[in-house]
């Protein structure tokens, strides 16, 4: 039964509110596991033999104005064809076309070999 008193069809405010903190909540959440944040997690603020150490050399080295470098990641990978099943029965197998899957990862680090700061980012194309 309904307890706001305003609106009897509606849901009381404290449900509204327990709903809407709990949705920020997940949102926080999956903020904070994206890929660019586990890897300043890891990685910021440390030198940058820690990252070849474990990602090797980087496929690209950029000299900046300011002074520092930006070293580059570039990962591309061909996803295959993959089967789509409706749910339902049919007659023509549906498959999803491959695609390249382009994976770049830039880390800004001082003149001392500090990681400065990292972007992430992954498109896929045709």
């Amino acid at each position: 039964m309904s307890k706001n008193l305003i609106y009897p069809g509606l849901p009381s405010w404290g449900t509204v509110f327990t709903k809407a903190v709990f949705f920020l909540f997940a949102t926080v959440l999956m903020v904070g596991c994206s890929i660019e944040s586990k890897l300043n997690r890891e990685y910021k603020g440390k030198s940058f033999s820690e990252v070849m150490a474990v990602k090797g050399a980087p496929t690209n080295i950029e000299n900046l104005i300011g002074g520092g470098t930006l070293r580059t990641y570039q990962k591309r990978v061909m996803l295959k064809e993959t089967p789509i099943n409706t749910g339902q029965f049919q007659y023509d197998s549906f498959n999803a076309p491959k695609v390249l899957k382009s994976e770049i990862t830039q880390f800004k680090v001082s003149n001392e070999g500090i990681v400065l700061e990292i972007k992430y980012s992954c498109e896929y194309s045709k």
